[in-house]
């Protein structure tokens, strides 16, 4: 079923969303809850369909250094890149007594030349490092939504649960295996619990557990029985005591499945809101989130906006990725205009804490990182991060420049533990990044990142500069572990051409 022929999997979609497109939906927003009927002919061919069709393609050009060498002597080149057609096609019937089933494939198809000796950035089926096709049924689920009540069983896309989210930045989008329960009873407040079994990543046709979806590696080729790193190469992502028989030769975790129970709470009222939510994934980690945000208009045509994060991971049970101790914060304001114009100012800071797994990086591979200054490539969750943020989108459609466009620049500075004495030391490394967003089917009061029905087209395009003027020498010195090769700067560019129906 992975690999297939691009034209036939593209022609599907086309001639299906023909048919009924009348009845579509968009997938990424909250439906107002159906009326039910009562017989099954109805639930069917009263359902709703959801589609997109996408082609995205992305380059990125890495520079390497030998630690020798200058900043100026490249060393080496690696090309990661992708170019793609697919998207997503979905049903959902009619409720009946209340109850419905919905079902999504998902399929991503090389275009032109990907070859299979470069990592393709997720675009593609990368398996044994190539670049195939894959089409993965990734929602197959029962759904039961009455008044104040909504369950939800099975495969889904779960887009608002924070860390569990799509991070749909490629050709497919996460989802999830389990069960949901949202109950908006209370005024004001929405509960959200959770019992997550399995997650599809973004270029997956499997369904793995949440530590192998965490991506959790001891990052050593070889330990001893006690879990001590004897390759004297690299060193241990997994600090303290943890059962070594739990990952296979490669360093990948190849322990017992593990899953996650969450629970969510988001308040809101006038014109402040508040979440809180808690993952807890058995034997593994707990993860706990905090959010904040205030609005206020200082005058009819500004609104100002402060928001404030918080999130702290403890290991728990077992313990199979070792100690587990950091936390991150975060700090915003953004200001913005009734005429399409924002402006955003950013901070986070993550723990640097050597006796945490990776020096206290945060786990965050179960959907969109939550940090403020997450921008196109840093993610700004590694081990002592501190970065600072700035930014501005224009809507030129509402600004009365040019209908239909919107474009955004941001600019963020990552500060890394860096001395040499520190073992998680890494480079320092800033962002600037470029995005541009054209709709065929509005003027103007749409943002970069929200999915619309018609045709659109996106351009992205970030330079990411990393400093290279360390003593890394010093640092192997030290520690005994090798640095092979130090990153320079690189230009990511991506572009997507989506059709939503």
């Amino acid at each position: 079923m992975r690999k297939i022929h691009y034209m036939s999997a593209i022609s599907t979609l086309f001639i299906l969303g023909s048919q009924v497109c009348a009845s579509s939906v968009d997938m990424h927003t909250k439906t107002e809850q159906s009326p039910s009927i009562d017989n099954i002919a109805d639930a069917f061919t009263k359902g709703k369909i959801k589609g997109l069709i996408r082609y995205g393609a992305q380059n990125r050009n890495n520079n390497y250094h030998t630690i020798e060498d200058s900043a100026s002597n490249v060393a080496d080149e690696s090309v990661q890149a992708y170019s793609a057609l697919g998207g997503y096609l979905g049903y959902e019937t009619a409720p009946l007594y209340y109850t419905s089933v919905g079902a999504t494939f998902y399929t991503s198809n090389p275009i032109g030349s990907n070859p299979d000796d470069r990592k393709g950035l997720g675009g593609l089926y990368e398996k044994d490092g190539g670049q195939d096709a894959y089409t993965v049924l990734g929602e197959a689920f029962v759904k039961f939504q009455k008044d104040v009540h909504l369950v939800k069983v099975g495969r889904q896309e779960m887009p608002s649960y924070r860390f569990v989210s799509l991070s749909n930045i490629r050709m497919t989008p996460f989802t999830h295996e389990g069960m949901i329960y949202e109950n908006t009873s209370i005024k004001n407040l929405q509960l959200n619990l959770a019992y997550i079994s399995s997650l599809k990543d973004r270029n997956d046709i499997v369904f793995r557990d949440m530590v192998r979806s965490a991506r959790v590696k001891t990052g050593c080729g070889a330990v001893d029985v006690t879990g001590q790193c004897i390759d004297t190469g690299s060193e241990n992502n997994i600090r303290g005591s943890y059962d070594p028989t739990h990952y296979d030769s490669s360093g990948n975790y190849s322990g017992e499945d593990k899953e996650m129970p969450m629970i969510g709470a988001i308040y809101t009222r006038d014109n402040w809101s508040v979440e809180a939510w808690d993952y807890y994934v058995n034997d593994f980690v707990n993860t706990l989130y905090l959010y904040g945000q205030y609005n206020f208009n200082p005058s009819d045509a500004w609104k100002i906006t402060l928001a404030g994060q918080y999130s702290n991971q403890q290991d728990v049970g077992n313990s199979v990725a070792g100690d587990v101790d950091t936390w991150f914060y975060g700090l915003k304001a953004q200001a913005s205009t009734s005429n399409g114009m924002l402006f955003f100012f950013s901070y986070n800071e993550v723990s640097y804490n050597e006796s945490s797994y990776d020096g206290g990086t945060l786990f965050v591979r179960w959907g969109t990182p939550q940090m403020f200054n997450s921008f196109q490539v840093q993610d700004s969750e590694l081990a002592g991060t501190k970065s600072l943020g700035v930014g501005a989108q224009f809507d030129l459609g509402a600004l009365k420049i040019l209908k239909s466009t919107v474009i955004r620049f941001r600019y963020a500075q990552y500060n890394m533990p860096d001395e040499a004495w520190m073992i998680d030391a890494a480079q320092d490394r800033s962002e600037a990044t470029f995005d541009l967003r054209y709709s065929f089917t509005k003027e103007s009061n749409f943002g970069i990142f929200t999915q619309m029905d018609g045709l659109s087209i996106q351009f992205r395009i970030a330079y990411d500069d990393f400093d290279t003027d360390y003593n890394f020498v010093a640092y192997q010195n030290i520690h005994g572990y090798s640095f092979e090769t130090v990153s320079d700067d690189f230009v990511d560019a991506r572009i997507y051409i989506d059709y939503v129906f």
